[in-house]
């Protein structure tokens, strides 16, 4: 949702002034398999069956609500992203890392003219700093996005 309000905003014309877009473990996903999704049928498919049950659509996993890669998802369109800032974290054990870690490469290699960081979380899955919130991975979370935050620069 973040990436899609900010693309809209960029060409929206309106003043508001967006500082920074944290991405927690974002769910973007696509038809066809990346990284650790090429060895992982079993959370591929079930990753698919979620996104076809929530958004039945005849784009399927290609929906640009998912995947903002194909071509009117806007993907092309990242550097025309409207904000200054924005952190992408995700969960290293979390299928859906690679599709983080694609926007990220993507975003800084887009043009746009904002601060991009990444932060993986090694040995972890999705949420887990909902589901875990006093361990140590998950402090280290929440210290990293208060200094996004916090960052007046």
């Amino acid at each position: 949702m973040s990436h899609h309000f900010a693309l809209k905003l960029s060409g929206s014309g309106r003043a508001l002034r967006i500082r920074g877009v944290a991405m927690i473990h974002p769910y973007f996903w696509g038809k066809d398999p990346i990284g650790a999704e090429v060895g992982d049928g079993f959370r591929k498919a079930m990753v698919d069956n979620w996104w076809l049950f929530v958004c039945p659509s005849e784009k399927g996993c290609d929906d640009p609500l998912i995947n903002p890669f194909v071509e009117e998802g806007n993907g092309s369109g990242l550097q025309k992203l409207g904000c200054e800032r924005v952190i992408v974290v995700v969960a290293g054990d979390d299928i859906l890392k690679d599709r983080g870690r694609l926007y990220y490469e993507k975003l800084v290699g887009s043009g746009w003219k904002g601060k991009a960081e990444y932060l993986e979380t090694e040995g972890k899955d999705h949420v887990f700093h909902i589901i875990q919130p006093d361990c140590e991975e998950a402090k280290i979370v929440f210290k990293r996005l208060g200094a996004f935050f916090n960052d007046d620069s």
